[in-house]
């Protein structure tokens, strides 16, 4: 998976929502995957640093990249997981998104 630009015409809820909550990682936002319910081997002090769609744009899948820093404050090689709705409704909360619609 690669990041790309996507068209300036493709745009919907789910990307906006994304785009949102890349923002707010940004300004500081640091869930951990223990916060969000990340279990499957994916160690619970790992910290969600952005997201990140593949697909359609109209229902995209979208994967959660974390990194676990060390006792000596480097970062360890990025986690790709993907996520689904309970995790998503879990970032955004943790996000303070409180607008923010995921799954029906």
């Amino acid at each position: 998976m690669t990041d790309h630009a996507m068209a300036t015409t493709t745009h919907t809820t789910e990307l906006r929502q994304i785009e949102e909550m890349n923002a707010a990682l940004t300004r500081g936002g640091r869930p951990t995957a223990a916060t969000l319910g990340i279990g499957d081997g994916v160690p619970g002090d790992a910290v969600l640093r952005r997201l990140s769609p593949a697909g359609p744009p109209s229902y995209p899948y979208v994967y959660g990249i974390f990194t676990r820093e060390s006792s000596t404050g480097d970062v360890g090689r990025p986690l790709l997981v993907e996520l689904h709705t309970r995790q998503l409704r879990a970032i955004s909360d943790r996000l303070h998104l409180r607008a923010h619609i995921w799954g029906v």
